[in-house]
């Protein structure tokens, strides 16, 4: 009877055992966890119709040529055609963390001199990328899909749903041709003569017909993209991504892969599928992240500056320690670098600080400190530099980082960043304001 009890006891403790370490096995290629926003972000923060400016000298934002609310969570970069500009709204910020949500988009075509709606389209998910805007061919191009993992055949996904590309006519904002894909099309697609290249979550670069839709062809390039635009420089485009963790550069002709740099094995685990690379004179530059200790967010902020030809790395910049995520719990992304000249121009979330690096060096020039978001592009025009901080946009003097002022926005700034075109800045933020500075 003793010798029967301990029998039983002796195969609990091992049926213990086999259970625990599936369950441990689970969890080391289980999905990961998708950061939902928790309330209501339009709400939050309404808009405050504040246009105060901070100045110390003239700048680029001392004048409000355009301001007016449309009550949309604006998301996108707007794109500026014309007379017209182009933008994105996204219901992301409303429907994150609510059980079996709709996700919805719209592009809203808006008119500069008066701010009134010219035509707005709604599409059935999330619209995360910019809008292409192609006038040549009367065509507005956009990326849907959202940002829950999931996964197809045991392989890692990103973007449940209705996902794909749509062309829209520029005049009348009617779809003329759709691309489902099965995974997000959060990245914006490029457009090079006729053709235009998108990635996304199911691992797939699409060269598309810019006229039908076409697929003209296809490359498995093995990773997750997600907010990394492709950046094309000649026939060869440059991007990003995640689950393993890469940088790739695509020749456009012969579709096949020039080189790739498995940025995992250097510990890199963010920040690389979110961030278009920067180019100049033969160089790629990109923002990655690492995050060290999952338990308090925290780990460390980088820098490359890459051999666009071959790959190598030519040095790497460590930017600084710290949280990785935003306040509302947003996954980690790097920074958009802006090269001018022998100068790149990077946040880090990280350190909480803008740079001025040396290209040639990677040896920083000035810091400065900063408070939120430190993810979007910066944008040099003259001997300023403008970047914002997900609410307020910082103005400093490129040469030596001295603070020049500040423009508020009345709301947090919408997810892509600012655009300058012809001496005018326009910006929109997730309260549905809709400014352009001058």
């Amino acid at each position: 009877m003793a010798q029967n009890k301990r029998l039983y006891l002796f195969t609990a403790i091992i049926v213990i055992i086999v259970i625990i370490a599936f369950i441990y096995s689970g969890a080391s290629n289980s999905t990961p966890k998708t950061s939902y926003y928790t309330n209501n972000i339009v709400s939050t923060y309404n808009s405050k119709n504040g246009n105060s400016v901070v100045k110390k000298v003239k700048t680029h934002l001392s004048k409000v040529v355009l301001a007016k609310n449309f009550n949309y969570p604006f998301f996108s970069l707007p794109s500026v055609s014309g007379d017209y500009s182009f933008v994105d709204t996204a219901n992301y910020f409303q429907t994150y963390g609510v059980k079996n949500p709709h996700y919805e988009g719209s592009v809203i075509k808006i008119n500069n001199e008066t701010g009134n709606i010219v035509w707005k389209t709604t599409l059935p998910n999330l619209i995360m990328s910019n809008p292409t805007v192609i006038s040549q061919i009367n065509k507005v191009f956009v990326g849907i899909g959202n940002d829950a993992f999931f996964r197809k055949n045991g392989k890692l996904m990103r973007g449940t749903g209705i996902s794909g590309i749509y062309a829209l006519n520029i005049s009348t904002g009617k779809i003329i041709w759709k691309f489902n894909t099965i995974g997000q099309r959060k990245a914006t697609p490029v457009y090079k003569n006729g053709v235009l290249y998108s990635i996304g979550g199911n691992r797939i670069l699409y060269a598309l017909s810019a006229i039908n839709g076409k697929v003209l062809w296809s490359l498995n390039y093995g990773s997750i993209s997600s907010a990394s635009q492709p950046l094309i420089i000649g026939n060869n485009l440059y991007f990003g991504g995640s689950y393993p963790y890469y940088l790739f550069d695509v020749n456009i002709v012969t579709h096949k892969i020039v080189w790739k740099d498995n940025f995992g094995k250097m510990g890199i685990n963010g920040g690389l599928d979110d961030v278009t690379p920067a180019y100049n004179d033969g160089y790629i530059y990109t923002d990655a992240s690492q995050l060290i200790n999952p338990k308090t967010n925290e780990g460390y902020d980088y820098l490359y500056k890459i051999n666009a030809n071959t790959g190598n790395i030519i040095w790497k910049l460590k930017e600084g320690y710290g949280k990785l995520n935003f306040p509302h719990g947003a996954q980690k992304q790097g920074s958009i670098p802006a090269v001018v000249g022998h100068t790149i121009y990077v946040g880090s979330n990280a350190a909480q600080k803008i740079f001025a690096v040396n290209t040639n060096t990677g040896k920083i020039i000035w810091s400065n400190p900063s408070i939120g978001s430190n993810i979007k592009p910066f944008i040099v025009v003259g001997n300023l530099v403008y970047y914002y901080d997900g609410e307020d946009i910082q103005i400093y003097n490129k040469s030596n980082g001295k603070y020049i002022g500040t423009r508020t926005t009345g709301g947090k700034v919408a997810g892509s960043g600012m655009t300058y075109v012809n001496g005018r800045f326009y910006v929109v933020n997730v309260a549905g304001d809709f400014y352009i500075f001058k």
